[in-house]
C-alpha cells in the first residue's frame, strides 16, 4: 500500500458496523460557526470519529484544533462516551509527547430537534503526521526513525503511568509540530490499564487498526502496554521500509498474517538500516508479548543505546590499506582481461561508491565513502570523483594526445594489451604506480586530509564527497 491507501484500514471494530468516515456535507457543517469562546475556521481532515477543523479561541487568542462528533454519531449514547474517553484520556496527560485537550462542550443543535453534539478544542500540532511521510511514498530516514521512536515511546509510558493504553498506534496519529517532535493524538479507543471497556464496546468487538494491530489485541485478550509496542514497531517498520509488515486486501486477511507469519526481518528490504536499529523494531513486532520489551524505559534505554557513533572520518593509513586491497583486485582483472579489465574495474568501483558506498576494500576496512551529509554519492558525483582521483592516467593521455596526435595515443593504449609477459608486468606496474601516486596525491590530497578537520582529500573536496566509518 501507499499513500493513504496505507490507512485505509481505519481504526476498525470488527463484529459491528463502526463508525464511518465524516461526510463532506458533515465537514462543512460547522465552518463559521462558534462554540463557546471557539470560533471554527475551516477542515482539517476527518476520520471514523469526528471532523477536526481549525479554530481560534476567542479567550486567549490562539489556535487551536477542534475535533467535532458527526452528526449522525451524535445520537449513540455508546459513541458519545466513547469520544468524552478520549476527551479525558487525553486531559489526563501532561507529557510534552502527547497532544493537550484544553476544553470539552457541546455544540450548537444540529437541527429543528435541538439534539446537539460533543466536541474538544485540543492544542494545534501542525506539521502534519508521520503518514505524510507513506502519502509522499518516501522512506523515514533511520536516525530520524529512531530519535521519533524514543517521543513515541516516552509518551507512551507517560500515557501508561496515567493508567492508558492507547490502542491504536499508527502513522496518522503520529503528529509532528513545527520543531518536528512528535505528539500523540487520537485517544478515542484507549482503555484504563487493568480495565474493561464494556460501556465502549459490545463483547466480541475487536478495536484497532489492522495494520499495526498486536495479534492478542487481534484475539480480543486482554491487553498491557506491550499491544501498544507491537503497533509502535509495525508503524516504524512501515515508515521505514516503505510498506506495512503484513498487507492484504481485507481486514481479516491483515489480521490472520499477524497472527500466524512471522515478522518479516527489517534488514531484507532496507539495509540501509542500522542492524541494532532492526534488532529493536524486530522485537517489538514478536508475536508473543513476552518476546517484546517488558517496560518502556527499557525499550527507551535501548534506543538510546542505539545512537549512531559520533562520525568518524578514515584517516590516510585506513584508506591507504583500502586502495591496496582494491590495487590487488584490480591488477586481477585486469590481468585476465586486459586493458578491459581496467576500464571494468573503473566502472565497478564507479557504481560500488555511487550505490553503496564501498569497494571491496572500503567493505574490509569498514569504510564508506558519502556526500558531505551522509546521503549516497549518486552515479554523477561517483563517475566525477573517479576520473578525479585517477587526474594522473586521464593527464597523461591528454599529454600524448596533444603532443604526438591520435596516432601516439593509440601506440601507448597498444603497449597495454597483454600480448607477451612482459606487457602483463608493465601493464601491472603501471597500475601499481598509478595507484601509489594516487597515494602520493593524498599525501598531497591525504597531507591535506592528515590536516583536514574532515580528513577529505583533494577529490573529496571536488566533488563534495567523504570517507568514513561504517554505522554497524
Amino acid at each position: 500500500m501507499s499513500g493513504r491507501d496505507a490507512d485505509a484500514f481505519e481504526t476498525t471494530l470488527l463484529a459491528e458496523s463502526g463508525p464511518r468516515a465524516t461526510s463532506k456535507g458533515d465537514l462543512g457543517r460547522w465552518v463559521g460557526k462558534s462554540f463557546d469562546h471557539f470560533d471554527v475556521m475551516k477542515p482539517l481532515g476527518s476520520g471514523g470519529m469526528g471532523a477536526v477543523y481549525l479554530g481560534r479561541d476567542r479567550s486567549l487568542d490562539r489556535r487551536v484544533a477542534i475535533k467535532v462528533l458527526p452528526h449522525d454519531l451524535a445520537a449513540s449514547g455508546e459513541l458519545q462516551e466513547r469520544f468524552l474517553r478520549e476527551a479525558r484520556a487525553q486531559a489526563r496527560l501532561n507529557s510534552p509527547h502527547v497532544a493537550h485537550i484544553y476544553y470539552i462542550g457541546r455544540t450548537p443543535a444540529l437541527d429543528d430537534s435541538g439534539k446537539v453534539s460533543l466536541f474538544f478544542a485540543m492544542e494545534l500540532v501542525d506539521g502534519g503526521d508521520l503518514e505524510g511521510w507513506i502519502t509522499k511514498a518516501e522512506r523515514l530516514d533511520p536516525e530520524r526513525a529512531r530519535l521519533l521512536m524514543l517521543e513515541v515511546a516516552k509518551g507512551l509510558r507517560d500515557a501508561q503511568t496515567a493508567g492508558i493504553i492507547h490502542r491504536d498506534i499508527k502513522p496518522s496519529n503520529l503528529l509532528l509540530d513545527k520543531n518536528g517532535s512528535v505528539k500523540i493524538a487520537d485517544f478515542g479507543v484507549a482503555k484504563p490499564v487493568g480495565g474493561t471497556d464494556s460501556k465502549i464496546t459490545r463483547d466480541g468487538a475487536v478495536v484497532g487498526s489492522p495494520l499495526y494491530m498486536a495479534p492478542e489485541q487481534a484475539k480480543g485478550d486482554e491487553i498491557d502496554h506491550r499491544a501498544d509496542m507491537y503497533s509502535v514497531g509495525c508503524t516504524f517498520y512501515h515508515l521505514l521500509a516503505g510498506a506495512p509488515p503484513f498487507d492484504a486486501k481485507t481486514p481479516v486477511a491483515v489480521i490472520s498474517k499477524h497472527l500466524t507469519e512471522p515478522a518479516p526481518a527489517l534488514a531484507g528490504v532496507a539495509p540501509e538500516v542500522p542492524k541494532r536499529l532492526a534488532q529493536i523494531i524486530e522485537r517489538l513486532m514478536a508475536k508473543e508479548p513476552e518476546g517484546r520489551f517488558p517496560t518502556y524505559d527499557e525499550l527507551i534505554a535501548e534506543l538510546q543505546a542505539a545512537a549512531p557513533e559520533k562520525v568518524r572520518h578514515g584517516g590516510f593509513w585506513v584508506r591507504g590499506a583500502a586502495v591496496g586491497i582494491d590495487v590487488v583486485l584490480a591488477s586481477i582483472v585486469i590481468g585476465f582481461l586486459g586493458l578491459p579489465g581496467l576500464f571494468a574495474h573503473l566502472a565497478y568501483v564507479s557504481v560500488a561508491h555511487a550505490t553503496r558506498g564501498q569497494t571491496l576494500g572500503k567493505l574490509l576496512m569498514n569504510l564508506r565513502v558519502c556526500r558531505s551529509d551522509g546521503s549516497p554519492l549518486g552515479l554523477g558525483r561517483s563517475l566525477a570523483r573517479t576520473v578525479a582521483s585517477l587526474w594522473l592516467p586521464f593527464f597523461a593521455g591528454l599529454v600524448i594526445l596533444l603532443t604526438e596526435g591520435r596516432g601516439g595515443l593509440q601506440l601507448a593504449i597498444r603497449q597495454f594489451q597483454l600480448t607477451d609477459v612482459d606487457a602483463f608486468k608493465g601493464l601491472v606496474l603501471a597500475v601499481a604506480l598509478g595507484n601509489v601516486l594516487l597515494s602520493l596525491l593524498y599525501a598531497a590530497g591525504l597531507a591535506l586530509a592528515a590536516f583536514h578537520p574532515g580528513k577529505r582529500a583533494a577529490h573529496d573536496l571536488l566533488v563534495g564527497s567523504e570517507v568514513v566509518y561504517r554505522l554497524k
